[in-house]
This record gives C-alpha cells, structure tokens and sequence, in this order.
C-alpha cells in the first residue's frame, strides 16, 4: 500500500463520513474521545513510519524484525495497520457512550438539534444515550454513592439532651456523656471525608437541563408523540424527576389526536381474559406498559391528562357555535365512529385502567370519579336533533351511548365481587353505609354510579324512556348481587349509594326518592324473588314519604 493508495483510502473514509446522517456524525463526534484520537495517531504515525521504512532503515532506526521472511511488505503492513485501525476504531465507538467528561458538549448537540426542530435526529441521538444520560442525571457512581451515604451517616442527630429538650421532658437540660462526644465526632470526621468525594453536580446540572429540554419542552414532547410515540415509554423506564410533567403532556396530546397511538391501540385492544379483565397484548406498546402492572399507571396518574382532556373536549363542544356532533343518531357510531371519538375513547380508556387496577388488586378508586364529571357535561350538553332523532330507539344519540357506556362500565366493576375473591384487597367491605372506601373500586364505583344516577334522573334533558333504561341496569345488579348471601352487604352498600345520590352526607330530594320509587314500579322484577322485591319496594318508598314529610 502506497501514499496513493492512503490517499484514495483516507478519501473514502471522509465521502463515507460526508453521507451518513448527521445524528451519527453527531455520535461518532461524542464517542471518539481521547483514546479514538491516540488509536488513529498511532495508526497513522505507524504507516507513515512504514512509508519511508528504508530512510529509517539506513538510519538505523527500524526494529529488525526481519518480516520479510514472511513475505510481508511494508505494504502489507501498512494495510494491516489501516485494517486493525479500523476494526479496533469500529469496536471502540460501539462500546463508547457518553460520559461526564462530554455530556457538555452532548448537550450543545441537544440544543441545536431541539431550535433546528430536527426532532428525529434529536430522538435518535438520546435514544441511544439515555441509559448513561439517566446515570449523570442520578449521579450513580460508586464514589457518589459512597458520598451520599457517608453524608446520610454524618446528619447530627439530637442525642439525648437534645431529645429531652424537643419532648419537653426535662426541666434541666442533661450534660452530654462520652458516648455522645463520641459520636459527634465520628459523624464530624466522616463529614469530612465524603466532602473530598466527588459529587459530579456539574455534570448533574447539565444532565438535568438536557432531560428538561426533552421532557418538558411542550414542542418537543408533541414531536414525540406524533413521530415517535414509543420512544416515551423508554424515557419512562429512566428514573427522571420531570417525568410525571412529561406523562401528562404527552397522554395530553396523544389524546387530542384521534390518529394517535393511544386511538389505534385502545381500538385494538378489546379481548377479553377472564370475564370482564381486558387482554393487554405487548404489540399495545403503550397500553401493555401503563396497565400490565397498574402500579405504573398509578404512580404517573394518567388518569388525570386523559380525564382533563375529556372535560374540556366537552367544555369545548359547548361553547361552539356549530352543532354538537354527539346530539346527532348513532348512524354506524357504534361499530365505526366510536373508536374515533375522543369522548368515548376516553371512556374506553378508564375501562382498560380501573379494569386492570380491579384485578390486579390496586387498592385506589384511579380516579374513576371523573365519571360523574364527565356526565354532568354530557347532560348540559344534551340538545336532540328532534328533526333526526328517533327517541325510541336504544340510544337516540351518541351522548346517549355514552351515557350508557359509563353506565355500563361501573356496574361491570361492581359486579365484579360475583367473581373476585371477597378477600382481596381492594374489594374486601368495610361498610354497607355510602362512607367513601378509596381503596375498594366496587364501593368507589357505586358511590359514583349513585352520583351518576341522581343526576340522569333529575335531568329535564333526559326521557322518562332512558331514565328507566338506566335504572334497570342498576336494579339488575342489585338483584344479582342481593340473591346470593356472599355478596348481600355489596347489595346493600349499591342500594345505600344509590338512595344518597353517591354522597355519603348527601340529603335525597323528593324527586329523586320518588324517580328512584316510579323507576322501581316500572321495573320487571318477575325473574327475581318477590320477598327481595317486596323488601327493595319498602325501602323506597319509606325513602319518598322521609322526603315529603
């Protein structure tokens, strides 16, 4: 191998770098470092060495290795040079990340990738950084560790004097003993030494205002949520502070996007396991990671930027001057049009949620009270196309539908106890009184079933026909539940919720007591045992003459 022949090779290695994509350009820049610099000198100098082999032979300044025997040149040498070079190059920059020693100029590449908007490069040049970038962050290095422990040990702590001085219970103040001074001390001397550890907070601080730009940034999470929707479930699994801010953006926005993600998944993902407990397959990337262990869900609360944006999705129909789509007929709603809707999508999504938390055993309600919120819009909004809708059909419009889907979805939760042993956790009955049990999602779904119930029933929006719709599913399951003895005290606390309006301290209206008594008479109670029906009959009515005497 000549100098022409390096010439025309060092050539080729800067065209190949000229056409790769600038987020590995950017990445070659981070890895190289130090040691990729003395490799390609000691490389370079090496052949250099080799083309003037003879000058420095006459000089006497070559090894006498006396290759030659083995018919290698010094043109075979330079290109074994150039070889191993490349490969040793090659092996070094797939295993070289980012460190504390370029994390500076990492995020200079953050920044200018971020104004430039090139968000997939940007995407790409974190993806495959974020395990270091979470370790800078953290600071989790041995010797920070060892600081921060050694700095947890040296905290002062009252000693006796000062305990006794705290309680108040000790008029004269007892002197310190040896084994106080002691202990002062070595605290003090071990303060001393974690202050000559390294803490990295340099390093730190800048780690935390790359994560802040990507995480926090309102354009840069609305990119990943429309070009590279799973990346975030990556950022999730790195433990950064600002990731509860960033949950609720991105669910924010996946939300107001019907072809997001989230519309696509939930669409697909309606099979069942075991009754009504939803099958989470793991090709629903983001659904199988917030609901396969709802402990996840849980901890960001994604409850709240879906349910929010529900709200103002209704609160945003409302104040339009355009005709609400909702106050429309069904059409082809329920088999189509539905999976589309960010209404019923929302919907769809606490099912999936409080579903999973149900039979997972998550001892809290996840929220499912913004059920109620959600029917409160819903009624205000309630305005029929009369010239179009049919009032005798099911579900005149789709509020109906939706009416009936949360409906629906609570009495699943409640029903649930036929099924789920009564012992477990978030099940288990602490009282048949309509007192809240956030830990227990049937009781918490009855409370807001009764508050759901009390308004449907009191709405002049609403027909007597749907009123005793929704009724009926509510007598059904205290029925279901009230013929079998395991599950009476669930029959009662339903029936008690329900009585109240889903307020513990709630105080019945007349009308409500005698919706609840009219809806009752109408009910078909031939498939159930007359004595219970009789028994329900009693209490309703003894609730109506309480309320008008």
């Amino acid at each position: 191998m000549n100098l022409d022949s390096l010439i025309t090779v060092a050539g080729l290695f800067v065209a190949v770098y000229a056409i790769i994509p600038r987020v590995r350009r950017l990445e070659i820049s981070l890895r190289f470092g130090r040691l990729g610099w003395l490799i390609l000198f000691v490389a370079l100098a090496s052949i250099l060495y080799l083309q003037f082999y003879q000058t420095f032979r006459s000089l006497g300044l070559t090894p006498g290795y006396n290759l030659s025997r083995w018919s290698i040149t010094t043109s075979h040498a330079s290109f074994i040079i150039l070889l191993m070079m490349s490969l040793g190059l090659y092996a070094y920059l797939r295993v070289k990340k980012i460190s504390k020693s370029n994390v500076v100029k990492f995020r200079e590449y953050v920044f200018e990738l971020s104004r430039e908007k090139k968000y997939s490069e940007l995407f790409s040049l974190i993806e495959g950084n974020i395990a270091q970038l979470a370790r800078i962050y953290n600071g989790n290095y041995p010797l920070s560790r060892l600081q921060n422990y050694l700095k947890s040990q040296s905290a002062e702590y009252p000693g006796l004097q000062g305990l006794l001085a705290e309680i108040g219970g000790a008029q004269k103040q007892a002197k310190p003993t040896i084994r106080d001074k002691a202990a002062k001390m070595f605290r003090k001397k071990i303060g001393s030494i974690a202050d000559l550890l390294p803490s990295h907070d340099r390093e730190k601080e800048v780690a935390k205002e790359i994560v802040h730009e990507v995480l926090i940034n309102r354009n840069t999470v609305n990119a990943i949520s429309e070009i590279r929707p799973y990346f975030a479930l990556q950022i999730l699994s790195s433990n950064f502070y600002e990731n509860n801010e960033f949950v609720d953006t991105y669910l924010r926005r996946l939300a107001e996007d019907t072809k997001s993600v989230l519309y696509h998944e939930i669409r697909n993902n309606q099979n069942l396991a075991y009754r009504d407990s939803y099958v989470l397959p793991k090709r629903n990337k983001l659904l199988y990671y917030l609901f396969a262990d709802c402990k996840v869900a849980e901890k960001y609360g994604v409850y709240k930027p879906v349910g929010e944006f529900v709200i103002a999705h209704l609160d945003a129909l409302y104040s339009r001057s355009a005709p609400d789509p909702y106050n429309e007929p069904m059409g082809d709603f329920h088999e189509n049009g539905q999976w589309d809707s960010e209404l019923l999508v929302g919907i769809r999504f606490f099912d999936i949620m409080i579903t999973s938390a149900l039979y997972q055993n998550i001892q809290w309600h996840m929220w499912l009270y913004y059920f109620p919120h959600f029917v409160e819009r819903i009624l205000r909004n309630l305005a029929p196309n009369e010239k179009l809708v049919d009032p005798h059909t099911e579900w005149p419009t789709k509020y109906h539908y939706a009416l009936y889907e949360i409906t629906s979805c609570l009495c699943k939760w409640i029903e649930a106890v036929d099924h789920i042993p009564l012992e477990q956790d978030n099940v288990l009955l602490e009282s048949t009184s309509a007192n809240h049990e956030n830990g227990n999602i049937p009781k918490s779904s009855m409370l807001a079933l009764g508050q759901i119930v009390k308004q449907i029933l009191v709405s002049d929006v609403v027909a007597d026909r749907f009123k005793k719709y929704i009724t009926d599913m509510v007598y059904r399951r205290y029925f279901e539940l009230r013929k079998v003895d395991a599950t009476k005290s669930y029959a009662d606390a339903l029936i008690n919720c329900i009585r109240c309006g889903g307020f513990s301290m709630g105080k019945t209206s007349p009308d409500y007591a005698q919706y609840l008594l009219d809806a009752f008479n109408d009910f078909d109670r031939i498939p159930y045992e007359i004595d219970l029906s009789d028994e329900l009959r009693k209490i309703l009515q003894d609730d109506a003459s309480a309320t008008m005497a």
